[in-house]
């Protein structure tokens, strides 16, 4: 197995720092000079691990001034079972879902080629925000089948969860099929959903869900703030690595 960059190490050991609170969100954090220090390393590598940090959100770095903790990061995992309201709790945080759209379209051929469904199809478009501790950490677009689940928005509103809804229908479990990222400049709208200026980026997931069958039952679009969550993506062996875009 090769061996891990000096400067990922770095990474992964602030990231864990950060998350646990060993740093606060706005805090500013030692200079290059006091890593390199602490990490016997030089300021080239310390910065490299920053820049990382940067471009993931977890931090942001002010020219001339440093490097600061960014607001309210929370560590999302993106693995075989993702489940938002769960990742929230592991967090020590409190989570919601909140719907602010939902109505019945037809599927259109590129989503329908994602679910592999036949164009046409009456699905259950959903909009919904999710927050932790009442702040909009994702905004998402979510597509059920409609025959499979009728009055699936009105079960997540009850609920606050997508998984707690699913079980409503006897889905008790699901896994993810594939799911596709990227860094991307947000539009006004989705920047006003989530609450954050228009020019900061946000991490755009498209993902699939199947039940335990093997058939379709969720397609979204999700857009996460990029200065509130950090993607972990997990692999079959658990092992999580941090997502570099």
């Amino acid at each position: 197995m090769p061996r891990m960059p000096v400067w990922r190490t770095i990474y992964d050991t602030l990231r864990a720092e950060i998350v646990d609170g060993s740093f606060n969100a706005g805090d500013k954090l030692p200079t290059e000079k006091e890593f390199s220090d602490r990490f016997q390393v030089n300021r080239h590598t310390v910065r490299r691990a920053l820049s990382e940090l940067s471009q993931v959100g977890i931090i942001s770095v002010r020219r001339g001034s440093g490097a600061y903790v960014s607001e309210g990061v929370l560590e999302y995992k993106i693995g075989r079972r993702v489940r938002f309201s769960q990742n929230v709790v592991d967090l020590g945080r409190t989570p919601s879902n909140r719907v602010v759209r939902s109505e019945f379209v037809k599927l259109e051929d590129r989503i329908a080629e994602r679910m592999t469904l036949k164009p046409g199809r009456s699905v259950i478009l959903l909009e919904s925000i999710g927050e932790a501790d009442g702040t909009p950490v994702c905004f998402s677009q979510q597509y059920f089948p409609a025959d499979r689940f009728p009055d699936f928005p009105a079960v997540v509103e009850e609920t606050q969860s997508i998984s707690a809804a699913f079980k409503r229908y006897g889905v008790i479990d699901y896994v993810r099929a594939w799911t596709r990222i990227a860094a991307v400049a947000p539009s006004r709208t989705i920047a006003k959903k989530l609450q954050q200026p228009d020019n900061a980026p946000v991490l755009r997931a498209e993902a699939l869900n199947r039940d335990m069958a093997g058939q379709p039952i969720e397609y979204g679009v999700t857009h996460f703030a990029g200065q509130r969550a950090a993607l972990l993506v997990e692999d079959p062996e658990r092992h999580e690595q941090a997502l570099e875009v």
